[in-house]
């Protein structure tokens, strides 16, 4: 069993989960997350945002504007990709996906990142979302 995975039992438990994963990355940190809808995608970046110092309440799915910016502490800004209805990783240049990598104030979350794959650089961090049951979580 990779020692990262955990069982969430609430909404609760998968913030807190994610606000401490969130204090252990480094600078321009690329987090890929995937899992079905209902998951815990958006409820994952809300954590990420409060461990990172940023206000969780303004982290909303980007399902429709694909792309959401949200500032944290010292100076930085976590990059909130969801890539659900991008048809693939031609798409990204659309958003700037060329300098968001080498902006090292940023720190991406992409939600549904299978869909851009090859896009994302290999040191990247995988998150894989499973949906137990109805307030059950397994994050790997």
């Amino acid at each position: 069993m990779d020692a990262r995975m955990t069982i969430c039992k609430s909404e609760q438990e998968t913030l807190e989960f994610a606000i401490s994963f969130a204090k252990t990355l480094e600078q321009n940190a690329i987090v890929a997350l995937d899992g079905e809808l209902g998951a815990g995608k958006t409820c994952f970046v809300r954590g990420m945002c409060e461990g990172l110092g940023g206000d969780p309440r303004q982290v909303n799915s980007p399902t429709f504007t694909i792309m959401q910016e949200y500032e944290v502490a010292n100076g930085k800004r976590l990059v909130h990709i969801d890539a659900y209805r991008l048809s693939g990783e031609d798409e990204l240049e659309t958003i700037g996906w060329d300098e968001l990598l080498q902006d090292k104030d940023a720190i991406i979350a992409i939600e549904w990142a299978s869909k851009i794959k090859n896009a994302i650089p290999h040191d990247h961090i995988s998150i894989e979302i499973e949906h137990i049951d109805l307030h059950t979580r397994k994050i790997n």
